[in-house]
């Protein structure tokens, strides 16, 4: 019956750590895939070409 114990906790750890991995790497993934479609626009002000002056 210990022995079976352990068994079974040993497969239950193993199962947490296998899982644990894949979720780490879907979670990074997923933020890759977020930063590479995230577009970055330049914010233009409006007011830039009032101080250019022409003399």
């Amino acid at each position: 019956m210990l022995k079976g114990l352990i068994i079974c906790f040993a497969v239950l750890f193993a199962q947490l750590a296998v899982l644990s991995v894949l979720d780490a790497r879907l979670y990074n993934a997923q933020d890759v895939r977020q930063a590479a479609t995230t577009q970055h626009l330049p914010h233009n002000r409006e007011d830039d070409d009032d101080n250019v002056s022409l003399t």
